[in-house]
């Protein structure tokens, strides 16, 4: 099999992924189901940014994994300076996206542009083996650590976070904010998507890392199964 590196993966997947989240709220159907929670809460809290939130909703989950796995890593520092990071991008791209035209027939390319690319660059995030964004090591870390595919694993965070979008939205803002036809059928049909890009990366390529660096960090963000 042909090699394709580790950290080229993960460098690809920071702007595959920001650049898809632009897309989904430039489409207007409903975003990312992982954005749909950060996008209601900076609607909640204005005075933080979609990125920003979005970095500090990640970190809250990275929280959670540790609290399940027991297994605080070093790795998971470098994952919160990740989030950050790619909170920075979201807000970057969303100024870009945002000078492209809103044309219905566009705004349905928009949208299944940004869900093909989001799940590509979970993907990639995944066969990585880097430290990862901290929603992205959550699934995999946890599909680790229960042993069963990262295909349930994401739908069901999926399905947790459309969830407490709505229920948060109509409460507070009192109308649905982000979450729309093409948010559910993120919801039920990213998991499914990624996993099918995983397989095909899987069949194709041998990842492995090109530096030491980046040997040094694989190994840092490697969990233990139950």
């Amino acid at each position: 099999m042909k090699h394709f590196y580790q950290e080229l993966a993960f460098i690809i997947a920071m702007f595959t992924n920001s650049l898809a989240i632009s897309l989904l709220v430039k489409s207007v159907f409903g975003v990312s189901t992982l954005s749909s929670l950060p996008l209601v809460l900076s609607d909640i809290f204005p005075v933080i940014s979609f990125g920003m939130m979005n970095f500090m909703v990640q970190s809250i989950l990275l929280i959670i994994l540790i609290i399940i796995t027991r297994q605080p890593k070093i790795s998971y520092i470098f994952s919160f300076i990740i989030g950050f990071v790619f909170g920075l991008m979201v807000d970057g791209f969303d100024i870009l996206v945002s000078y492209l035209p809103d044309i219905f027939v566009l705004r349905i390319i928009y949208f299944f542009v940004g869900w093909v690319l989001i799940s590509f660059g979970a993907a990639l995030f995944v066969k990585s083996s880097m430290p990862l964004m901290p929603f992205d090591g959550f699934v995999k870390d946890l599909s680790v650590f229960f042993k069963t595919k990262v295909k349930l694993v994401k739908t069901i965070s999926d399905l947790i976070f459309v969830g407490s979008s709505v229920f948060l939205s109509l409460t507070f803002l009192h109308e649905l904010v982000g979450v729309g036809i093409g948010t559910i059928f993120m919801a039920f049909f990213t998991g499914s998507l990624t996993q099918f890009f995983i397989d095909k990366l899987s069949s194709k390529f041998e990842f492995k890392t090109a530096t030491k660096v980046g040997a040094n960090l694989s190994q840092l963000a490697a969990i233990k199964a139950r």
